[in-house]
């Protein structure tokens, strides 16, 4: 099937947009940071507010779809959504505004399509997370297949709502709501928003390219330094522009979370990809198996 899909990702921190073919590589993915869970971690709601500009974002990129002349739009959505008792009144919202039923994934199966879609060529035993606004998906897997899944309540936005600007009790809500061990493998590999600004930071600091980010590597020294300096009370958007203002107020909660993962995974490094659950997405619903880029 030769289908030429935007797949619109609507996350806890951003709504994430491509448009995707059977021959593409790495997608051009275009970002506005929402943070639908602004205030979950307290409520277990998502506000008026974030709904209201989080259902913007979609119709607009919803339109740009459109005038690239898309022949499906998909938008689906994670954690804010599913774990908000006002999930539904959100999918309503969205539909209303664009005539498309928003797609509430479970936690299963957005670490599916994460996995699906970094690493459907890799043989060796990996690791692959996503540290998200509100959930993090750890996969370990081996040979295509994967072999432990876990989706755990926490993510930047939850832990800067829960922590307060603490580190102790960041560190803490990690420790308790990740998985105290995991399989051991070969390799990490990071995705989604928190990763790859992480990757920016690391290699193209000035400016965002995902040609640069993707493949690139961010070792546990240096998310040990970001940490610190974010803890410490510095502004990481004047030396790393690349961040947007809304990851440059959590990218030290995500900083944290990624050194635990490498931790349990007994490795000291990993490799980032560009290459997500917007890809995995597209090949489940195009019903193909594209292989990625090897990392």
């Amino acid at each position: 099937m030769n289908m030429k899909c935007a797949v619109i990702d609507v996350g806890s921190n951003s709504v994430r947009y491509a448009v995707i073919t059977p021959d593409t590589v790495i997608a051009t993915k275009k970002l506005n940071g929402t943070v639908l869970a602004d205030g979950l971690f307290f409520s277990g709601k998502l506000s008026d507010a974030a709904m209201e500009r989080t259902a913007d974002a979609i119709a607009e990129f919803c339109e740009n779809a459109k005038r690239e002349k898309a022949d499906e739009i998909y938008v689906f959505a994670t954690e804010a959504v599913r774990a908000a008792s006002n999930g539904s009144e959100f999918v309503k919202l969205v539909y209303e505004r664009t005539g498309i039923a928003v797609d509430v994934i479970d936690g299963a199966s957005e670490a599916q399509i994460g996995f699906a879609g970094a690493v459907s060529d890799t043989k060796s035993p990996v690791t692959v997370f996503d540290i998200g606004g509100a959930s993090s998906e750890i996969i370990c897997g081996e040979n295509g297949k994967i072999i432990f899944e876990k989706s755990s309540p926490i993510g930047c936005v939850r832990l800067r709502d829960g922590a307060g600007g603490s580190r102790e009790k960041a560190e803490k809500l990690i420790a308790d709501r990740l998985p105290d061990k995991l399989p051991k493998t070969n390799k990490a590999i990071g995705i989604g928003g928190t990763a790859t600004a992480l990757g920016a930071m690391s290699v193209c600091p000035e400016k965002y390219d995902p040609f640069k980010v993707h493949a690139s590597t961010v070792t546990a020294e240096f998310l040990r330094k970001i940490a610190d300096r974010f803890f410490g009370g510095e502004n990481l958007q004047i030396a790393y522009p690349s961040l947007t203002d809304s990851r440059a107020k959590i990218i030290g909660y995500g900083a944290l979370a990624a050194i635990k993962i490498l931790k349990l995974s007994g490795l000291n490094e990993f490799t980032v990809s560009e290459r997500d659950n917007i890809e995995g997405y597209y090949m489940l619903k195009s019903g193909i198996r594209k292989n990625s880029e090897k990392l």
